[in-house]
């Protein structure tokens, strides 16, 4: 791709339940190459995560990944996976989630190897209902070729 590709736009599809006839769109403007990675990447973590694939999601972070939680207390993960095999039957068991929807995803900066991505997700049970709204800041970098999250910022547990 040369720089007359951009700016562009990268759409998402996303659904409050996997039934639902009602769809939002959300799309977010890139300007360069590394901005399109950098979203390929989150998308990709959003993707998998829906999916409940540990090792897809770990694929789209690189290590060590850090992420700054509600309360503010920073866990650094040093090497894929970045949950246990007992993540997924938890959370959907005890937190009651189902899957998580993009409600927007913007640029904030980028150069040639960093992305800073502002995001806001919500959460949601099986039957649509909203359990949360997370507005984040990811940002995303190229390490040794690789696109991925390298640190997650969120107020979501």
């Amino acid at each position: 791709m040369s720089q007359n590709d951009y700016p562009k736009e990268i759409i998402t599809t996303e659904k409050v339940t996997q039934d639902s006839i009602e769809s939002t769109k959300v799309i977010t403007t890139i300007k360069n190459k590394s901005e399109e990675k950098a979203l390929n990447a989150a998308i990709s973590f959003m993707n998998s995560f829906n999916n409940q694939d540990n090792e897809g999601y770990s694929n789209a972070c690189n290590f060590p990944h850090a992420r700054i939680g509600k309360g503010g207390k920073l866990l650094i993960t040093e090497e894929s996976p970045i949950q246990d095999e007992n993540f997924f039957p938890w959370f959907t068991r005890d937190y009651g989630w189902n899957h998580s929807c993009w409600d927007y995803r913007q640029v904030i900066q980028s150069d040639l190897n960093k992305v800073h991505l502002q995001i806001q997700f919500s959460r949601y049970r099986a039957d649509g209902s909203k359990i949360g709204v997370f507005p984040s800041v990811w940002i995303i970098t190229d390490q040794e070729g690789h696109w991925g999250i390298k640190m997650r910022s969120s107020f979501a547990p």
